[in-house]
């Protein structure tokens, strides 16, 4: 009798299409250009695309040390929005070859309902001011790094939250002086949280990077400790 009721409560989440993917391997923020999109399904409607996303190839032969890691590609990857997101599929629908900003959340399996592990749960339309959620024109956390600090004039295209069981932020910052991209990390989550905030924004700013000599947990030695709207990040504040 039990071993029904679970089967009619699997069948009902199954048909409002509530079944997901089992757990999420990553969550974030990106800049990126819808290249397509469209309706797909009759029994389990979905919206299906493809967006475009800013990286870089790790076979890239550059020196770090003089800030010329690495040449901008451009990376295709299909994506999903569930039918009931209304909001966020009528703009993508009119915003076709143009750049966004968007929230998605990548699965570790395929849900039932979508075509990707990706799906996009929220788009944005670039602010082309600071965005009034941030408390203050610049945020400053500590440096975990002694290698190498130092200002970057550019913004962030891509922060998320990776990982099931040791989490770490993860990210990819352009240099817009140099027209160069590097992959980064975060430790401190009110900085991802504040990074996060600005990708709303076109807007350039000043990024403080420290570098260390060994990664730990995270992916890169590249870790971001300031934000600053106003001022080259590493200043002496009082």
């Amino acid at each position: 009798m039990l071993n029904f009721k679970i089967f009619i409560l699997l069948l009902i989440l199954f048909f409002n299409g509530k079944i997901f993917a089992y757990g999420t391997y990553s969550e974030g923020w990106a800049n990126a250009k819808i290249l397509q999109f469209e309706s797909r399904g009759l029994v389990f409607e979905s919206y299906e695309g493809i967006i475009e996303l800013s990286t870089f190839s790790t076979d890239e032969k550059c020196d770090e040390e003089k800030d010329e890691c690495y040449t901008i590609t451009k990376q295709k990857i299909p994506f999903s929005v569930r039918p009931e997101n209304g909001e966020t599929v009528n703009l993508l629908m009119k915003s076709l070859n143009q750049d966004l900003v968007i929230n998605y959340r990548i699965h570790r399996i395929e849900s039932i309902t979508l075509s990707s592990v990706t799906e996009v749960i929220q788009a944005l339309n670039p602010l082309t001011s600071i965005p009034a959620e941030l408390e203050s024109d610049k945020l400053i956390v500590s440096k975990t790094g002694s290698k190498r600090n130092f200002s970057v004039s550019g913004k962030i295209l891509r922060l998320e939250y990776q990982g099931v069981i040791i989490g770490t932020f993860e990210g990819l910052y352009l240099d817009e002086v140099r027209g160069r991209v590097h992959p980064f990390s975060v430790t401190d989550e009110k900085m991802a949280n504040y990074a996060w905030i600005t990708m709303k924004s076109s807007l350039k700013c000043n990024l403080g990077i420290s570098v260390a000599f060994a990664t730990g947990f995270r992916k890169s030695n590249y870790d971001l400790f300031e934000i600053n709207y106003i001022a080259p990040a590493g200043g002496v504040y009082k």
